[in-house]
């Protein structure tokens, strides 16, 4: 009897630990994928819904800092990256820890120039799917 009730409090202590990790997981792939679909359509700057959806992003504690710097950088773009952004995108795309799609995201607004070449459309693509 005594195994079973540490198995089941065992079980239930990784559900604890395993379950809010997904979610999170889960909520940054949101964000990177909604990230990556606004600069899809990107002309020179975000528009003014998107800047919306980018406001909440880099201003919730709860994301993780690679993907608020990415939100902010996007938020700056006047045509380009503004310098103080892209020092901080080429750091995320140095990252080892950050994921791929993170690092393909940074690297793709800090080498904006007006919009995203086909290439970077491919990349954002993959992501946003």
């Amino acid at each position: 009897m005594k195994r079973v009730t540490v198995a089941a409090l065992c079980l239930f202590a990784s559900a604890l630990v395993v379950v809010p990790a997904a979610f999170a997981a889960d909520v940054a792939d949101a964000n990177t994928k909604a990230m990556a679909e606004i600069m899809i359509n990107v002309r020179h700057y975000a528009s003014d819904a998107d800047k919306e959806k980018l406001k909440k992003i880099a201003a919730d504690a709860a994301v993780p800092a690679h993907e608020r710097a990415i939100a902010t950088a996007i938020l700056n773009l006047n045509h380009s990256a503004a310098d103080a952004d892209k020092a901080k995108l080429d750091a995320i795309v140095k990252d080892a820890a950050a994921p791929q799609p993170v690092k393909d995201l940074a690297s793709v607004v800090a080498g904006l120039n007006h919009k995203a070449s086909d290439a970077d459309v491919a990349k954002l693509k993959a992501i946003a799917k």
